[in-house]
């Protein structure tokens, strides 16, 4: 037994030292998140290769060159029939011939340059827009890190505020528990004013552990979106009166909205612009393509592999030209392609249109239930304080005989709902206002 509890301790404490302990405050977990996190540093990559795939397009207009080196050894030369009709001979009858040396080698050069080529165009326009979508992308998952660091810490100091009242209650409870019991036992008290006790401290007790179980895993959460393994051990310094007494206040309206700022209208765009380049391809493809090209070529021959010998004799040719292509008749296939490519667009802007109204209406929306959680934080707070009065009073009442258990019973319930609906007051208002800044494109941060 005693073995096995040190290597169990051996155990606990190699997992400790191979854990972190990380301190935020809010602020600082917001700057983490968006060093960290993983969604974001992937979007970040997603940006270099748009970088790479519009040098890449532009590269295919430039020049191209290309070298060729080729050697051949003949095991055996190849046979040529020569009619014997044309040098006097009989007709029907050939002479068989091999031309040349065993040994051979080639080499050549080749430029290329496109002149006009429309698809080239279109295509390093749609590039700058893939670049542009995938900032856009970036900036998507940045305000996301932002939002969701606010609201899981915000989340986590309230729940942590939340075991902490819990607790509170249940060390009460158990103390009026405590003292009623005796007084029982003494005979005077009834077992009903004990039981009544007893069904809230049990119902605080379940409560509290409900709560220390949400505020473990939500705690985890927070980790993965910051980025943080889950084995490290993470402290947030930001209390509960710290985050409740900052800046959770937005004083914009729907006139202060600049629809281009947001980034889902953003991202819609980026999608009409694609589909409207898509058109401008198909319809590309109807005209010319012009390349201009120059050709250099050298050969030699050999019996023997001597052409790294200053006397090998080499044979040279070059040429340039113009290639042109032309598309003339393709069944109306082209034509096809282009209507779908023109609807296509069509559906894309008429989503964008869409979707800036639809951001407008939850603009709206947002703004109204930000107002209502701004009544419920207030109502709730005042609640609050006001049900640990009346339970504090019924308390001191219970025992001087002048009120029921089953009043002191009703206060407490009063005074768990109430600290329940504050502390979800809370969540909600900064929840609101964390998503309000993002829809406004806002940088977020708590004062």
């Amino acid at each position: 037994m005693l073995r096995l509890s040190l290597i169990l301790l051996l155990l606990t404490e190699t997992t400790f030292s191979q854990s972190d302990l990380i301190s935020l405050s809010i602020d600082e977990a917001v700057e983490y998140g968006v060093k960290n996190n993983r969604n974001l540093i992937n979007a970040e990559r997603e940006i270099l290769m748009a970088y790479n795939e519009k040098w890449k397009t532009i590269a295919t207009g430039l020049p191209q060159i290309t070298a060729k080196l080729d050697y051949t050894n003949y095991i055996e030369l190849p046979t040529s029939l020569i009619p014997l009709e044309k040098f006097g001979g009989p007709p029907g009858e050939f002479s068989e011939v091999q031309f040349g040396l065993e040994k051979k080698a080639f080499g050549s050069m080749r430029m290329e340059q496109q002149i006009f080529d429309g698809s080239w165009i279109v295509g390093l326009q749609a590039t700058q827009v893939y670049l542009e979508t995938s900032k856009n992308f970036y900036e998507k998952t940045l305000l996301e890190v932002k939002e969701g660091v606010i609201k899981l810490y915000s989340l986590v100091s309230i729940l942590k505020e939340g075991v902490s009242l819990l607790k509170n209650n249940v060390e009460n409870f158990k103390k009026d528990y405590y003292e009623i019991s005796e007084l029982y036992n003494n005979g005077f008290e009834e077992i009903e004013n004990v039981e009544q006790i007893k069904i809230t401290l049990a119902q605080s007790e379940f409560l509290l552990k409900q709560t220390e179980k949400t505020y473990d895993n939500q705690k985890d959460l927070l980790k993965l979106i910051l980025g943080i393994k889950i084995l490290d051990q993470l402290v947030l310094t930001t209390n509960f009166e710290e985050l409740i007494s900052g800046d959770i206040i937005f004083n914009k309206s729907i006139v202060d909205f600049i629809p281009e700022n947001n980034i889902e209208i953003k991202i819609s765009k980026n999608t009409f612009d694609t589909k409207k380049l898509e058109y401008k391809f198909e319809q590309s493809k109807r005209l010319p393509k012009i390349t201009g090209f120059y050709s250099n070529s050298f050969t030699g021959y050999n019996d023997d592999f001597k052409f790294l010998q200053s006397d090998q004799k080499w044979f040279g040719s070059s040429l340039f030209g113009i290639n042109l292509k032309v598309p003339i008749f393709s069944s109306l296939g082209l034509r096809a392609s282009s209507q779908k490519a023109k609807y296509a667009m069509s559906q894309a802007e008429t989503s964008y249109v869409d979707q800036k109204e639809r951001v407008y209406a939850l603009v709206k929306q947002k703004l109204n239930d930000y107002l209502l959680a701004l009544d419920s934080y207030n109502i709730y707070k005042e609640n609050m304080l006001l049900s640990q009065s009346i339970e504090e009073k019924n308390s001191i009442k219970f025992f001087e005989g002048m009120v029921s258990s089953f009043e002191l019973r009703q206060a407490q319930n009063q005074l768990l709902n109430a600290q329940q609906k504050y502390l979800n007051s809370v969540i909600n208002l900064i929840s609101i206002n964390a998503e309000l800044e993002t829809l406004f494109n806002k940088p977020i941060t708590v004062k």
